[in-house]
């Protein structure tokens, strides 16, 4: 009997031929006894099937000659035979939104399974997943269970629910599951078809997770359709002269016409999954954000870009879609989110303040889940150290699920790999364009066939994945491996010693101390007071203009050899030319240069003015540009100071803190003022 996490666990098995039971440990985290039984559920599956069953040769796993898909395809006439687990209230919630039939507790067994206790539980998990969208889950003896509310949140209250359904490594055979049972038609790859037809037709480009969760809504809402909703007079004014969107669905509309009725609804999601272009698909409005988003991050972060170009295409590609997701209040569900605020968790939070200009204009918070990916695009020009010697190994980077998960791939790669050289790829159509000669491998996100070896991996990886595909590339290849020790090694010496009450969280420490989190290590850097020492705090009375208060600031770091005289120059310079962006709050300026331009060590000084002086670069008579505070930055490269610059964020966000800090009376009381903020924050 299938369930999701066996599917899930065959995707590994899938992924590390040839590894041994103990990889598997580490991997999953699971005792090896525990590993053989879900193996021999997973064999008995194939088996029913007629496929070879996974097998061990000489304590190495053989490689699987059967795909995840053929393996659920041949199983979907007896999916009854599913173990449904944590996606039952989401198929609730589908069953009963496209049932036109009485609903009883009775049905809901049949449906998935399980006991009348079990969907009973199930339910009240129903209630709870309702409640963001003011939708009630009634019942009646002559309707039995049905869901209320307006028209446009059942339309939400779908997708959402899709979408959780797709998250799950079986999610799509779910669906059809779900429809089979409804006796509707799976028109999920008719639809996919010719939506990805219509796109090349107008030279656009889908996000694939994005397009398959469009696919899978259409698929629903062509099965059931809803009563009609009111024409939304906003959106059609605003979404009238978008010719590629309305066209390409006018066309669509001719295979599905009664889904035009769904044309606000729809239209708001396609625009939401197509990635931006600046060469085909040009909007002022949103290139102007993006540059104001820039700039932001710069100041926040003390980033410098050495390919900016490049930054702004990608980058563009993704706020395209993620402006109007955000303006039509479009749910965007990344799976990668906790593990990129894990990670990357200093520049999260600098990147998120830097999303204001995005949030000013849409009068919208953004999600978490969206600043994640912005979060990406900045952290992929993170520049690692790279001591390697490169190979005339060439390999590709294959990722169709947009440009954020590409940029993560890639730098997850490139740091496993430094000596290796990379091309990306974002189609999978592309690399029929590419000869075969060029490049000696491939990752990618998705499997296909190639005459050259494909490691399939995930955009963002934990530690023991990298461990294991470090290892299989290494051995593949002939490359030395630098950490020739394993975590069995260590377990085993450590076994001997002692007793190991927590074997899975030990393997996962030691994983990460083997793998090394080069992230972490970047990301992390000294905090705020670390640096800010009391000799790098001035007192002053008034300066003439900003430049002077800049070289006044500046002199503790000059004094000490963290800086040279021509790393002040290169400040001013960079407060000419981003301009006031270095204003970070009312009276608080953080001037800062590449560090190519004179600093020795990282390190940041404290210039406190009892007059302010203006920073108003650009004349416009700006008072909240009148500045007392100078915070002088040293980077001496991109990413180990943003620890301290996310607690002096901290320490920003509050107009209090600031006015605490300008009526200090000395060195001492502006030190505990900051370590008393950054001791009770949340970071």
């Amino acid at each position: 009997m299938l369930s999701h996490e066996l599917v899930r666990k065959f995707q590994i098995f899938l992924k590390y031929p040839n590894r041994s039971l103990e990889d598997f440990e580490s991997l999953l985290g699971m005792q090896k006894r525990n590993i053989l039984t879900d193996i021999d559920k997973i064999n008995d599956s194939l088996v029913l099937n007629n496929f070879p069953p996974i097998t061990f040769k000489e304590g190495k796993l053989s490689p699987l000659t059967t795909s995840e898909d053929e393996l659920l395809q041949a199983s979907l006439p007896r999916l009854e035979d599913y173990y449904f687990q944590d996606e039952r209230p989401d198929l609730i919630i589908l069953y009963i939104l496209l049932s036109s039939d009485y609903v009883s507790i009775s049905h809901l067994e049949s449906f998935l399974h399980i006991s009348r206790n079990s969907v009973l539980s199930d339910l009240k998990e129903v209630r709870t997943k309702l409640l963001p969208f003011s939708v009630e889950l009634l019942y009646t003896r002559q309707n039995g269970y049905f869901l209320a509310g307006e028209t446009l949140a059942l339309r939400r209250l779908l997708e959402r629910a899709l979408n959780q359904t797709l998250a799950f490594a079986s999610g799509k055979w779910l669906l059809t599951y779900v429809l089979k049972e409804l006796t509707f038609d799976d028109a999920s790859q008719n639809i996919a078809d010719i939506l990805h037809a219509l796109a090349s037709q107008y030279r656009l480009s889908f996000i694939s997770e994005k397009s398959r969760e469009l696919t899978y809504l259409l698929t629903f809402l062509n099965a059931k359709p809803f009563s009609p909703s009111r024409r939304s007079q906003k959106i059609y004014n605003e979404l009238e002269d978008f010719y590629p969107f309305t066209s390409l669905l006018e066309e669509f509309y001719c295979y599905y016409p009664h889904l035009e009725r769904e044309n606000d609804f729809i239209i708001t999601r396609l625009i939401g999954c197509i990635q931006g272009d600046l060469n085909h698909f040009y909007q002022e409005e949103v290139y102007l954000i993006m540059e104001e988003i820039i700039n932001s991050v710069l100041v926040n972060t003390g980033l410098t870009l050495k390919d900016s170009l490049d930054l702004r295409k990608n980058l563009y590609s993704h706020l395209l879609p993620a402006y109007y997701r955000i303006r039509y209040d479009v749910e965007m569900v990344n799976p990668l989110k906790d593990q990129i605020k894990e990670d990357y968790a200093s520049l999260f939070y600098l990147v998120k303040r830097s999303l204001l200009p995005l949030a000013r204009r849409l009068k919208k918070a953004i999600s978490d889940d969206e600043v994640a990916y912005f979060t990406i695009h900045f952290g992929s020009k993170l520049e690692r150290p790279d001591k390697s010697e490169k190979t005339q190994l060439v390999a590709l980077s294959v990722c169709p699920n947009g440009v954020s998960s590409s940029l993560i791939l890639q730098s997850e790669l490139k740091g496993l790999f430094p000596q290796i050289q990379f091309i990306e790829i974002h189609q999978l159509g592309d690399l029929a364009f590419l000869d075969a000669s060029t490049y000696d491998l491939v990752f990618s996100t998705v499997d296909f066939q190639s005459e050259k070896p494909v490691y399939i991996t995930q955009p963002l990886m934990g530690a023991v994945e990298k461990m294991l595909l470090k290892k299989t590339v290494c051995e593949d290849f002939n490359l030395p491996i630098s950490n020739p020790v394993t975590v069995n090694e260590l377990l085993d010496i450590i076994s001997k010693h002692t007793t190991i009450t927590d074997k899975e969280g030990l393997t996962r420490d030691l994983s990460q101390y083997i793998i090394g989190n080069h992230l972490k290590k970047e990301l992390g850097g000294k905090g705020l007071l670390d640096l800010l020492k009391k000799e790098f705090i001035q007192q002053c009375q008034e300066v003439a203009n900003w430049q002077e208060a800049i070289r006044l600031a500046a002199q503790p770091l000059l004094k000490e050899n963290i800086i040279e005289e021509r790393y002040i120059d290169g400040m001013i310079a960079s407060v000419n030319e981003l301009g006031s962006y270095i204003v970070l709050a009312p009276k608080v300026a953080v001037p800062h240069a590449s560090p190519d331009k004179g600093a020795n060590a990282l390190g940041i000084s404290l210039l406190k003015l009892e007059k302010p002086v203006s920073f108003d670069i650009e004349e416009e008579g700006d008072k909240e540009k009148d500045v007392q505070l100078i915070f002088a930055l040293a980077a001496i490269d991109s990413s180990s100071h943003l620890k301290a610059l996310q607690e002096l964020s901290l320490i920003l966000d509050d107009d209090q803190n600031i006015e605490a800090i300008i009526a200090a009376k000395d060195k001492n009381e502006i030190i505990n003022i900051m370590a008393n903020i950054i001791e009770e924050g949340d970071l």
